[in-house]
């Protein structure tokens, strides 16, 4: 056997080195990059419309790097249509591509974005719009990514240390009330105490004042008794306001003293007979 023959006969029996030759996952794209599928590393099939886009979203790290590639799936529509592939970063800026094949050693992009990035797949066409291909897109250089439950994997211990958080943050929120209380309590303490020193003061003061009163009303009874101008002021009483006495009794003092200039300053010879000036 020839060596050609013997070449012919290996190939038929691996296969070709075309996408549609590797285990093949279907997919559906879609037309918003924000519910767009998940890729991991491997080979999907899906179909487009010319004059359409599709988007799918890839977990890559900086620096990693990555293969992408997309191909009609079976007989190849022929010249005229563009069908190309782009990697698409976190802010939707194109960093490679847009080509039927994009690869390189890796990019960068500034940290604290998500490491979520984006597949954009395009077929554009001059001839028809609105007819539908199979299509194979093929990922390499991406991250795995799966949501399994803490208790399922060996050696997890992220459920402990949330529980441990949780029951941190329960005594931190236990001590800020705690001061809060505190803060409080001892405001409402030191106004029981202010008031504490006034009802004190007050109740010393009240004694004095009763016999102050006291004695400002027995003056007033002793000099209202001969003279009928104190029928002018009300009779003395428990509502009367204590600076209305003092005001009633500074205007007895003064009629008081009025009468008794006039009697100690009047002529004691008042009745005798005015003797005319001697010649």
């Amino acid at each position: 056997m020839s060596v050609f023959a013997l070449l012919v006969l290996v190939l038929s029996a691996v296969g070709s080195f075309s996408p549609e030759a590797q285990a093949q996952t279907g997919v559906t794209g879609t037309a918003d990059f924000r519910n767009a599928p998940q890729l991991s590393p491997g080979s999907y099939v899906d179909r487009i419309v010319t004059g359409d886009s599709a988007w799918y979203s890839i977990i890559y790290t900086n620096s990693t790097p990555y293969e992408f590639e997309v191909d009609f799936q079976g007989v190849d529509p022929g010249p005229g249509f563009d069908l190309n592939v782009s990697f698409v970063a976190p802010t939707l800026m194109i960093v490679d591509g847009p080509a039927g094949l994009v690869d390189g050693n890796g990019v960068e992009y500034p940290a604290g974005h998500t490491n979520v990035w984006f597949l954009k797949v395009s077929l554009e066409t001059s001839d028809q719009v609105g007819v539908n291909y199979p299509i194979v897109i093929r990922v390499d250089g991406v991250q795995t990514v799966s949501i399994e439950a803490c208790g399922d994997i060996d050696g997890c211990v992220l459920d402990h240390e949330y529980a441990a958080i949780l029951v941190a943050l329960a005594e931190a929120n236990a001590d800020l009330e705690a001061a809060r209380s505190q803060e409080t309590l001892a405001a409402v303490e030191a106004e029981i105490e202010n008031l504490r020193g006034f009802s004190e003061s007050a109740s010393t003061l009240a004694p004095a004042a009763q016999a102050r009163l006291a004695r400002a009303e027995a003056v007033m009874a002793e000099l209202c008794a001969p003279v009928s101008i104190c029928d002018e002021f009300p009779d003395p009483g428990s509502k009367t306001p204590l600076f209305g006495w003092v005001f009633g009794l500074a205007a007895l003092g003064f009629g008081g003293f009025r009468v008794f200039k006039k009697l100690t300053t009047e002529p004691t010879s008042m009745h005798e007979p005015v003797r005319s000036p001697s010649p």
